[in-house]
């Protein structure tokens, strides 16, 4: 559809914009402790969500055998997963919870040659490697509307940066973090609490 004299329409963005690093907590709905995967990437293209074998085990959740299946990245590498695991998971600068299965895979390293938006580039080296902790499918509940920045795009780093200003919108994130963070103590215990009372009464 076009708009004036023959201009189109400017697209629509979707809530989560693709291959986006967002930071998620996840809790399984037996157990009381939560873990952060503070290094987790919106993969545009991945049907199913993905998380890796530690920060599964780390969950204490139950975990189901499946039939072995193969999912491709938007850079169009292959994971194989044999075993799923349901979690509650919710972002961190929210207060709603999402039921979703993901499949267990040994690892989910970092492409190289790539940065994660906020100056950590593949987990602190330049060359690339690092991991993920997870992946979330296409489709998964958007990001809080009008949140503080905890999304950043995952982009290649601009030749030209100004390291000044760099600095600065670094200073800026680590104080908002600081002070979500702050915040997010009393939230979560919210979360847990209404998930405990939830898991005692299918008791």
């Amino acid at each position: 559809m076009a708009t004036g004299r023959g201009r189109p329409s400017p697209p629509q963005q979707p809530a989560n914009a693709s291959n986006t690093r967002v930071r998620i907590s996840v809790i399984s709905d037996d157990q009381e402790h939560v873990v952060k995967l503070a290094n987790t990437l919106y993969d545009g293209t991945l049907q199913r969500s993905l998380i890796c074998k530690a920060k599964a085990l780390a969950t204490s959740g139950e975990v189901r055998r499946c039939a072995p299946v193969i999912l491709v990245d938007h850079w169009g590498r292959t994971h194989t997963s044999a075993s799923t695991i349901s979690l509650r998971w919710y972002y961190d600068n929210g207060l709603q919870t999402f039921q979703e299965t993901f499949n267990i895979v040994d690892k989910l390293p970092c492409a190289a040659g790539v940065e994660h938006g906020g100056g950590t580039r593949n987990g602190g080296s330049r060359g690339g490697g690092g991991e993920w902790d997870a992946m979330l499918r296409v489709g998964v509940e958007p990001c809080p509307d009008g949140a503080p920045p905890s999304a950043y795009p995952y982009m290649s780093a601009p030749s030209d940066r100004n390291a000044q200003r760099e600095q600065e919108r670094r200073k800026r994130e680590e104080e908002l973090r600081k002070q979500y963070e702050e915040e997010k103590e009393a939230q979560v215990a919210k979360i847990k609490e209404k998930l405990l009372k939830k898991a005692a009464k299918r008791g």
